[in-house]
């Protein structure tokens, strides 16, 4: 593994539009683009767009039907990385961290 591996990965992830649509892909299951920028009052571009990236390091599966596009979290690794993310969230950011207040009105639901 190289450092550039690790970089784009964590670019993926540095980006809240796309963690919040991997959020909602893990809590509420595969969904296609309209019913998850209606979830969470995205332009559909925009979600697009970030399932695109998503799906470029494997964060994301696909499948068709029909004409739709449905898409689901890759439960194999990144369904155990967001557990494991949210339980140090939870453990160690909840009270030290200014954000906290913010994210909690958005409704990060947090897993343990």
């Amino acid at each position: 593994m190289t450092f550039v591996s690790l970089d784009h990965f964590f670019t993926i992830l540095g980006n809240k539009q796309r963690v919040r649509i991997l959020q909602f892909l893990d809590r509420e299951g595969a969904k296609g683009v309209s019913d998850i920028s209606l979830a969470l009052n995205l332009e559909q571009s925009a979600v697009s767009h970030g399932l695109r990236e998503l799906l470029s390091c494997h964060f994301v599966t696909v499948m068709p039907r029909g004409k739709e596009r449905i898409y689901g979290v890759n439960e194999e690794t990144v369904s155990p990385l967001l557990a494991q993310i949210e339980k140090h969230v939870y453990t160690y950011c909840v009270e030290n961290c200014n954000h906290w207040e913010l994210e909690k009105d958005i409704s990060c639901r947090i897993r343990v």
